[in-house]
């Protein structure tokens, strides 16, 4: 089985890596291995998820630079990158979702049976 890229979990680590093609080059592999040949829609739903990775990490580094707290005239609130990265997130997976990428997308495997599976059978 061929291991997953690690340079997506890098973008997020370290957000002035992020390289747009090799995300997009990655995810585009991921749905071609699952799911076969990329559709219209699947083109729409890469690219949408491209837009809101680069928002995501745009928001990332304002948090890593400037803290989760913004201070304004009227005291001090969440930071709106905090938020931002938030809603990033969220659509991020959901968009996964849609493209068949996260676990409750993926058809299920069929389990073998156990030991203790075959010992409740006879029972």
């Amino acid at each position: 089985m061929k291991t997953p890229p690690r340079q997506i979990i890098g973008f997020i680590r370290e957000p002035k890596t992020w390289n747009a093609v090799a995300f997009e080059t990655a995810i585009r592999n991921d749905v071609e291995n699952s799911t076969g040949n990329i559709t219209a829609a699947d083109e729409l739903l890469i690219g949408a998820l491209v837009m809101v990775m680069e928002t995501l990490l745009e928001s990332h580094l304002d948090l890593l630079k400037s803290g989760p707290t913004y201070h304004y005239p009227s005291g001090d609130a969440p930071s709106p990158h905090y938020k931002i990265r938030t809603e990033c997130l969220d659509k991020a997976i959901k968009i996964l979702a849609e493209l068949a990428l996260v676990a409750r997308g993926r058809p299920k495997k069929s389990n073998k049976t156990s030991d203790v599976d075959e010992l409740f059978a006879s029972a």
